[in-house]
Protein backbone atom coordinates (compact mmCIF):
# COMPACT_ATOMS: atom_id res chain seq x y z
CA UNK A 1 0.00 0.00 0.00
CA UNK A 2 3.06 2.34 0.44
CA UNK A 3 4.06 1.89 -3.15
CA UNK A 4 0.39 2.65 -4.29
CA UNK A 5 0.25 5.78 -1.96
CA UNK A 6 3.55 6.93 -3.54
CA UNK A 7 2.18 6.26 -6.96
CA UNK A 8 -1.06 9.01 -6.73
CA UNK A 9 1.43 11.42 -7.46
CA UNK A 10 3.48 12.47 -10.34
CA UNK A 11 6.48 12.23 -8.55
CA UNK A 12 6.12 8.92 -7.21
CA UNK A 13 5.20 7.85 -10.63
CA UNK A 14 8.05 9.41 -11.90
CA UNK A 15 10.70 8.14 -9.09
CA UNK A 16 9.20 4.83 -9.37
CA UNK A 17 8.80 4.22 -13.04
CA UNK A 18 5.06 3.19 -12.58
CA UNK A 19 1.67 4.01 -12.24
CA UNK A 20 -1.64 2.02 -11.75
CA UNK A 21 -5.03 1.62 -13.30
CA UNK A 22 -8.25 0.68 -11.72
CA UNK A 23 -11.24 -1.33 -12.21
CA UNK A 24 -12.26 -5.06 -13.86
CA UNK A 25 -12.05 -3.58 -17.44
CA UNK A 26 -8.80 -1.04 -17.54
CA UNK A 27 -7.44 -3.81 -15.27
CA UNK A 28 -7.38 -6.66 -17.84
CA UNK A 29 -6.94 -4.25 -20.68
CA UNK A 30 -3.32 -4.20 -19.01
CA UNK A 31 -2.72 -7.68 -18.92
CA UNK A 32 -4.29 -8.09 -23.03
CA UNK A 33 -2.53 -5.04 -23.96
CA UNK A 34 1.05 -6.48 -23.27
CA UNK A 35 1.58 -3.63 -20.54
CA UNK A 36 4.43 -4.96 -18.01
CA UNK A 37 2.16 -5.53 -15.16
CA UNK A 38 4.33 -5.30 -11.80
CA UNK A 39 1.76 -6.27 -9.33
CA UNK A 40 -2.47 -6.92 -8.82
CA UNK A 41 -4.40 -5.16 -6.00
CA UNK A 42 -7.85 -6.95 -5.05
CA UNK A 43 -10.38 -5.63 -2.48
CA UNK A 44 -10.68 -8.82 -0.13
CA UNK A 45 -14.15 -8.90 -1.08
CA UNK A 46 -13.27 -9.20 -4.41
CA UNK A 47 -10.68 -11.88 -3.92
CA UNK A 48 -13.35 -14.46 -2.64
CA UNK A 49 -15.97 -14.02 -5.58
CA UNK A 50 -15.37 -16.43 -8.54
CA UNK A 51 -15.24 -13.25 -11.13
CA UNK A 52 -11.45 -12.67 -9.92
CA UNK A 53 -10.29 -16.07 -10.57
CA UNK A 54 -9.73 -14.76 -14.51
CA UNK A 55 -7.79 -12.06 -12.80
CA UNK A 56 -5.73 -14.47 -10.51
CA UNK A 57 -4.86 -16.87 -13.42
CA UNK A 58 -3.32 -13.77 -15.78
CA UNK A 59 -1.25 -12.84 -13.14
CA UNK A 60 -0.07 -16.10 -12.24
CA UNK A 61 0.76 -16.71 -16.20
CA UNK A 62 2.62 -13.51 -16.00
CA UNK A 63 4.47 -14.12 -12.37
CA UNK A 64 2.67 -10.98 -11.13
CA UNK A 65 2.40 -10.61 -7.24
CA UNK A 66 -0.93 -10.18 -5.94
CA UNK A 67 -2.06 -8.78 -3.24
CA UNK A 68 -5.23 -7.95 -0.91
CA UNK A 69 -6.65 -4.72 1.12
CA UNK A 70 -10.04 -3.87 2.82
CA UNK A 71 -11.99 -1.41 0.91
CA UNK A 72 -11.27 0.98 3.59
CA UNK A 73 -7.74 0.74 3.33
CA UNK A 74 -8.30 1.17 -0.76
CA UNK A 75 -10.74 4.14 -0.57
CA UNK A 76 -8.15 5.89 1.60
CA UNK A 77 -5.27 5.92 -0.21
CA UNK A 78 -6.81 6.33 -3.88
CA UNK A 79 -9.42 8.45 -2.33
CA UNK A 80 -12.02 7.04 -4.20
CA UNK A 81 -15.37 6.42 -3.89
CA UNK A 82 -16.74 4.19 -5.02
CA UNK A 83 -13.80 2.01 -4.21
CA UNK A 84 -12.71 0.12 -7.31
CA UNK A 85 -12.31 -3.83 -6.64
CA UNK A 86 -9.16 -4.31 -7.88
CA UNK A 87 -6.16 -2.17 -9.21
CA UNK A 88 -2.89 -3.12 -11.52
CA UNK A 89 -0.06 -1.21 -10.78
CA UNK A 90 1.65 -1.28 -14.63
CA UNK A 91 5.11 0.03 -15.30
CA UNK A 92 5.34 3.27 -16.96
CA UNK A 93 6.85 3.07 -20.65
CA UNK A 94 7.75 5.92 -23.34
CA UNK A 95 9.39 6.15 -25.99
CA UNK A 96 11.83 8.48 -28.14
CA UNK A 97 10.89 10.69 -31.09
CA UNK A 98 12.54 8.37 -33.17
CA UNK A 99 9.82 5.67 -32.75
CA UNK A 100 6.87 7.52 -33.06
CA UNK A 101 8.18 9.67 -36.18
CA UNK A 102 9.25 6.11 -37.84
CA UNK A 103 6.99 3.81 -40.39
CA UNK A 104 6.63 4.24 -44.32
CA UNK A 105 3.78 6.46 -43.05
CA UNK A 106 3.30 8.38 -39.87
CA UNK A 107 0.58 10.01 -38.53
CA UNK A 108 2.00 11.32 -35.16
CA UNK A 109 -0.03 13.66 -32.68
CA UNK A 110 1.82 16.46 -30.55
CA UNK A 111 0.27 18.10 -27.57
CA UNK A 112 1.33 21.39 -26.71
CA UNK A 113 1.22 21.91 -22.77
CA UNK A 114 -2.21 20.62 -22.20
CA UNK A 115 -3.25 21.17 -18.85
CA UNK A 116 -6.50 19.04 -18.51
CA UNK A 117 -5.83 15.01 -17.55
CA UNK A 118 -9.71 14.42 -18.38
CA UNK A 119 -8.87 15.95 -21.72
CA UNK A 120 -5.69 14.20 -22.09
CA UNK A 121 -7.11 10.87 -21.41
CA UNK A 122 -10.00 11.33 -24.00
CA UNK A 123 -7.49 12.20 -26.86
CA UNK A 124 -5.38 9.44 -26.10
CA UNK A 125 -8.71 7.07 -26.97
CA UNK A 126 -9.18 8.98 -30.05
CA UNK A 127 -5.40 8.73 -31.06
CA UNK A 128 -5.66 4.79 -30.38
CA UNK A 129 -8.81 4.80 -32.41
CA UNK A 130 -7.20 6.32 -35.60
CA UNK A 131 -4.08 4.34 -35.49
CA UNK A 132 -1.52 7.21 -34.67
CA UNK A 133 2.25 6.12 -34.69
CA UNK A 134 2.65 8.12 -31.35
CA UNK A 135 1.96 11.32 -29.68
CA UNK A 136 4.40 13.44 -28.52
CA UNK A 137 3.49 15.64 -25.30
CA UNK A 138 5.50 18.90 -24.97
CA UNK A 139 6.24 22.14 -23.10
CA UNK A 140 4.90 20.61 -19.29
CA UNK A 141 1.26 18.84 -20.90
CA UNK A 142 0.07 17.08 -17.85
CA UNK A 143 1.18 13.55 -16.59
CA UNK A 144 -0.62 10.79 -19.44
CA UNK A 145 -0.17 8.66 -16.03
CA UNK A 146 -2.30 10.15 -13.70
CA UNK A 147 -5.34 8.64 -12.30
CA UNK A 148 -7.68 10.96 -14.63
CA UNK A 149 -6.09 10.43 -17.70
CA UNK A 150 -5.55 6.79 -17.19
CA UNK A 151 -8.94 6.18 -16.72
CA UNK A 152 -10.11 8.38 -19.56
CA UNK A 153 -8.24 7.14 -21.90
CA UNK A 154 -10.16 3.59 -21.38
CA UNK A 155 -7.09 1.60 -21.74
CA UNK A 156 -5.07 3.42 -24.84
CA UNK A 157 -2.58 4.64 -22.49
CA UNK A 158 -1.27 1.06 -22.64
CA UNK A 159 -1.55 1.15 -26.81
CA UNK A 160 -0.34 4.15 -28.05
CA UNK A 161 3.32 4.87 -27.90
CA UNK A 162 3.85 8.16 -25.66
CA UNK A 163 6.85 10.55 -26.12
CA UNK A 164 7.36 13.02 -23.48
CA UNK A 165 9.72 16.50 -24.45
CA UNK A 166 9.87 19.74 -23.51
CA UNK A 167 10.55 22.07 -26.82
CA UNK A 168 7.35 21.87 -29.40
CA UNK A 169 9.73 23.67 -31.80
CA UNK A 170 12.76 20.93 -31.89
CA UNK A 171 10.06 18.15 -32.02
CA UNK A 172 9.11 19.70 -35.21
CA UNK A 173 12.26 20.40 -36.44
CA UNK A 174 12.92 16.67 -35.71
CA UNK A 175 9.56 15.30 -37.53
CA UNK A 176 10.57 17.09 -40.57
CA UNK A 177 13.76 15.28 -40.12
CA UNK A 178 12.16 12.07 -40.47
CA UNK A 179 10.33 13.74 -43.32
CA UNK A 180 6.47 14.78 -41.60
CA UNK A 181 4.94 18.00 -42.28
CA UNK A 182 3.43 19.37 -39.32
CA UNK A 183 -0.18 20.93 -39.24
CA UNK A 184 -1.12 22.80 -36.07
CA UNK A 185 -4.78 23.44 -35.14
CA UNK A 186 -5.58 27.20 -34.24
CA UNK A 187 -9.34 28.84 -33.95
CA UNK A 188 -6.93 31.65 -35.47
CA UNK A 189 -6.41 30.35 -39.09
CA UNK A 190 -7.29 30.81 -42.25
CA UNK A 191 -6.85 27.60 -43.88
CA UNK A 192 -9.71 25.08 -44.01
CA UNK A 193 -8.67 21.74 -41.61
CA UNK A 194 -9.67 19.82 -44.82
CA UNK A 195 -7.45 21.49 -47.58
CA UNK A 196 -4.40 19.66 -46.66
CA UNK A 197 -3.11 16.55 -47.74
CA UNK A 198 -2.78 13.96 -44.89
CA UNK A 199 -1.93 11.56 -47.30
CA UNK A 200 1.57 12.51 -46.36
CA UNK A 201 3.70 11.89 -43.60
CA UNK A 202 2.13 14.16 -40.41
CA UNK A 203 2.81 15.80 -37.31
CA UNK A 204 -0.47 17.14 -35.81
CA UNK A 205 -0.04 19.76 -33.38
CA UNK A 206 -2.98 20.76 -30.56
CA UNK A 207 -2.37 23.29 -28.26
CA UNK A 208 -3.26 25.05 -24.59
CA UNK A 209 -6.92 24.57 -23.93
CA UNK A 210 -6.94 28.06 -22.81
CA UNK A 211 -4.35 29.79 -25.24
CA UNK A 212 -4.25 27.30 -28.05
CA UNK A 213 -1.01 26.53 -30.09
CA UNK A 214 2.11 28.98 -28.98
CA UNK A 215 3.52 31.62 -31.40
CA UNK A 216 6.67 29.59 -32.20
CA UNK A 217 4.48 26.72 -33.00
CA UNK A 218 2.53 28.44 -35.40
CA UNK A 219 5.55 30.21 -37.03
CA UNK A 220 7.59 26.15 -37.17
CA UNK A 221 4.45 24.78 -38.82
CA UNK A 222 3.86 23.75 -42.49
CA UNK A 223 0.06 24.24 -42.07
CA UNK A 224 -2.28 26.68 -39.40
CA UNK A 225 -5.63 25.00 -40.05
CA UNK A 226 -9.20 26.00 -38.62
CA UNK A 227 -12.61 23.77 -37.73
CA UNK A 228 -15.65 25.83 -38.30
CA UNK A 229 -17.95 26.51 -35.65
CA UNK A 230 -20.82 27.18 -36.93
CA UNK A 231 -22.48 28.18 -33.28
CA UNK A 232 -21.73 30.31 -30.88
CA UNK A 233 -19.18 28.89 -28.85
CA UNK A 234 -15.84 29.58 -30.79
CA UNK A 235 -13.61 26.30 -29.89
CA UNK A 236 -13.84 22.65 -29.46
CA UNK A 237 -12.25 21.26 -26.56
CA UNK A 238 -8.41 19.51 -27.31
CA UNK A 239 -9.95 15.77 -27.57
CA UNK A 240 -12.60 16.76 -30.04
CA UNK A 241 -10.47 18.91 -32.33
CA UNK A 242 -7.78 16.09 -32.10
CA UNK A 243 -10.49 13.28 -33.12
CA UNK A 244 -12.16 15.87 -35.60
CA UNK A 245 -8.79 16.31 -37.96
CA UNK A 246 -7.77 13.01 -37.09
CA UNK A 247 -10.44 11.45 -38.31
CA UNK A 248 -10.24 13.96 -41.56
CA UNK A 249 -6.26 12.00 -41.87
CA UNK A 250 -7.84 9.08 -41.92
CA UNK A 251 -10.21 9.43 -44.18
CA UNK A 252 -8.01 10.58 -47.11
CA UNK A 253 -5.52 8.24 -46.11
CA UNK A 254 -8.46 5.11 -46.96
CA UNK A 255 -9.22 7.08 -50.20
CA UNK A 256 -5.75 6.93 -51.24
CA UNK A 257 -5.30 3.65 -50.88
Amino acid sequence: MLLLRELVGEQGRRRRGLFFAEGEELAMRAFDYGSRVHSLILTDRFAAAAEAGVFLDRAAASDVQVFTATEGLLAKVLQAKPVPDCVVVVERATVPLSVVFSGSMPLAVMVEHGENADNLGMLLRSTDGAGVSGVVLAADTVDPFSRRAVRGSRGAVFTVPISIAQEPVRVIEEARRFGLQTVAASAKADKLYTDVDFAKPTLLVFGNEHVGISEAVREASDHVVYIPMLGRVNSLNIAAAASVVLYEAVRQRARAT
